[in-house]
């Protein structure tokens, strides 16, 4: 085998350790793509655990009302929208789309324990959100599932399954809202 100017041969070249550079190479790559799937499984663990948005119990109370009326104006958009009373198919991708995102922050960000009615002034939440967790955490998270499921039925513009779905998300909403809040008066 005759090597050309410019050309380089690595199949008879040795590192100082005795490895062939391919071997070296390989190892690298293999130890770069192991570093790099702990790391982003590193941070889809965080991105499931989000903190509470402010360490301040009045100020975590302030953002989850704040983002409990951000999903009920969205959800009087696409109430519109499914009984024909002036609704338009865009509100409706905007309102699920809103639901879905707001959903995503309720578990255990919006959510901290000593944030409930007796805790903080204005506060709606009962005392049976912590007392409950679980059942709290597995209504919470089907608001995220059919919020999703509506964010891509809403892509279909079918008044139908929108309605449908629609009735769903209402649902999810109302299991929270009967079980685990108290109205203010």
């Amino acid at each position: 085998m005759s090597i050309r100017e410019g050309e380089i041969c690595v199949s008879n070249f040795k590192t100082s350790k005795g490895h062939e550079p391919l071997d070296t190479i390989r190892r690298t790559v293999i130890a770069l793509t192991a570093a790099g799937a702990l790391l982003a499984v590193a941070g889809q663990a965080g991105a499931q655990s989000p903190q509470p948005v402010s360490s301040d119990p009045a100020v975590v109370t302030q953002e989850r009302e704040k983002t409990m009326k951000s999903m009920g104006d969205a959800m009087k958009k696409i109430s519109a929208y499914v009984k024909n009373e002036g609704g338009t198919i865009d509100g409706v991708r905007e309102g699920a789309a809103t639901i879905q995102q707001a959903s995503h922050k309720i578990v255990p960000s919006l959510f901290p324990a000593d944030t409930g009615i007796g805790k903080v002034k204005d506060s709606e939440a009962k005392p049976e959100i912590w007392k409950q967790w679980p059942q709290f955490q597995q209504a919470a998270q089907k608001l995220e599932s059919t919020s999703a499921e509506l964010v891509t039925v809403a892509a279909t513009d079918d008044r139908a399954a929108i309605a449908k779905q629609f009735g769903q998300v209402g649902q999810s909403c109302g299991g929270c809202h009967d079980n685990f809040r108290q109205k203010k008066e």
